[in-house]
């Protein structure tokens, strides 16, 4: 997992990474609250774990940030020397997943993060195999897509790239992590390749502003699907279907 840590102390910053990369987790590690909202403007993260005094922006600021503007849910477990029961109902009624106290023990910190992904796996409507979001639906398990009912001849990479985009609505995919999703860490593609079937999706889906939608390409870095156009696209009547 992607996971991003808030914790400006940096000896218990380093220990945390080293406990995490240990279970082969890639961490990204900020002394900032700040600096954490800054940069999920434009990545993804898997999870993450949040420190409650930090310079910047407190990690409460940067939770209830994430609730706010990040379509996608992202768990979030407080790891904090603040142990009043009022402060953990806060964090807890603000949208964290869990809270910890420090010290931190190995063992209960994993077992943690484990509970935490278990319940947002079952939870998460992102991992249902239906995907609608206007007049487009997207059927993982048919590997189809419907354009107002009609439906659309995509290859398979084609619908993996598309559903891979828009399951991440609204953010801004890195280049590798999307070759990663698509086609595996173990294929050597081009970037070309990748260029190519962002251009196909493009217009094959119509991702266009006069149909409420905008496939960007950020150079040097990815992609994000936006809509454009409320009066077309409605997200709050976009949903995800069992």
């Amino acid at each position: 997992m992607r996971i991003l840590v808030l914790e400006d102390d940096a000896s218990q910053g380093e220990a945390l990474t080293a406990l995490l990369g240990q279970s082969g987790h890639e961490v990204h590690l900020f002394a900032r609250g700040d600096d954490v909202m800054r940069v999920l403007r434009r990545e993804i993260f898997d999870l993450a774990l949040l420190d409650w005094r930090t310079p910047g922006a407190s990690g409460r600021e940067v939770l209830s940030w994430i609730r706010e503007q990040l379509l996608k849910p992202l768990p979030v477990i407080f790891i904090s020397q603040q142990d009043s029961e009022a402060d953990i109902v806060d964090a807890l009624s603000a949208g964290a997943d869990d809270y910890l106290t420090k010290p931190i023990r190995s063992a209960e910190l994993m077992a943690r993060i484990a509970s935490v992904m278990r319940r947002r796996v079952s939870t998460d409507f992102s991992q249902q195999p239906v995907l609608r979001v206007g007049a487009l639906t997207l059927d993982r398990n048919a590997r189809a897509v419907t354009i107002s009912g009609n439906p659309i001849d995509l290859t398979q990479k084609e619908f993996e790239l598309a559903w891979y985009l828009f399951r991440h609505l609204g953010q801004l995919v890195p280049r590798v992590q999307t070759l990663q999703a698509v086609w595996g860490v173990s294929e050597s593609v081009s970037s070309r390749t990748l260029d190519t079937h962002i251009s196909r999706l493009r217009r094959k889906l119509k991702l266009i502003p006069e149909h409420g939608f905008c496939l960007i390409s950020v150079y040097g870095y990815g992609y994000r699907v936006e809509v454009v156009n409320p009066e077309v696209v409605d997200p709050e009547n976009s949903d995800f279907h069992d």
